[in-house]
């Protein structure tokens, strides 16, 4: 797969360079035009293409452009683990079922000013303002053994606004246990960036490009709670965590624009 990529990419350059002494045809977008791009990852076992992230571009003139951006993710997982119990004697199976589910959704807005009067290559610099918001959900029903008298009991656990995960953790006589704690939880995040990157025209109406952007990001995690059989046993309060410095993407920019 990554062989084939380096191909595409190595003829899609070499035919730029044959229409580059044939077509005299400016590369950039000018006044009026639009652009949309996505994430390139030549070498994602994901595969190439990252379908849950988009950006679009309205282009004032040649130099000033606005630009959106919109992301989205969604995952569910589902398991079901069988256990055997014996009664009396007797074998019995029974399944114990967990869901965990989340979603993400995210908008930004910004302006850029492209300051390099070239044919194929545009930098530019700009800034950028974000906001996310991720939803979480955990839910189980676990099978619970209880000996003298031997008793099974079906215990229903769910979790708002987080995942269950499970905690080593030591007692004071340093024997090891797990304790419940919570992981993936929701929130909603602010950000703004200064951002700059590169676009480098390959063709009339298609590029690739790089971007960097130094910023802050507010996330503010959602109050979790764990209830089991409808009765609150835990609850994790907001935390607010606020993030300085740089920060790349890491997937090369593939866009078109008309």
């Amino acid at each position: 797969m990554k062989t084939k990529v380096i191909c595409i990419l190595c003829l899609m350059i070499s035919f730029s360079a044959f229409t580059q002494t044939r077509d005299t045809c400016n590369l950039k977008p000018q006044a009026g035009n639009f652009s949309i791009e996505l994430n390139f990852l030549p070498f994602s076992d994901d595969g190439p293409i990252d379908l849950t992230a988009f950006r679009g571009r309205f282009f004032l003139n040649n130099k000033i452009a606005l630009r959106t951006g919109f992301n989205f993710d969604r995952k569910k997982q589902t398991d079901e683990v069988p256990h055997t119990y014996y009664i009396d004697g007797n074998s019995i199976m029974l399944i114990d079922k967990m869901e965990r589910q989340y979603t993400v959704l995210g908008v930004n807005v910004g302006v850029e000013y492209h300051f390099l009067n070239s044919r194929r290559v545009s930098p530019y610099f700009g800034i950028d303002f974000g906001y996310e918001n991720k939803s979480s959900k955990y839910s189980d029903e676990k099978n619970q053994a209880y000996s003298y008298p031997f008793v099974l009991k079906l215990i229903k656990t769910e979790i708002e606004n987080a995942w269950e995960t499970k905690v080593l953790s030591y007692d004071q006589w340093g024997n090891p246990h797990y304790i419940t704690s919570v992981g993936d939880r929701a929130y909603n995040s602010f950000k703004i960036n200064i951002v700059t990157g590169t676009d480098i025209y390959i063709l009339k109406h298609l590029y690739m490009g790089i971007e960097l952007g130094l910023g802050i990001n507010t996330v503010k995690y959602k109050e979790a709670t764990v209830k089991q059989d409808g009765v609150l046993t835990l609850k994790f309060p907001e935390i607010k965590d606020t993030e300085i410095g740089l920060n790349f993407n890491n997937a090369i920019r593939l866009g078109f624009w008309f």
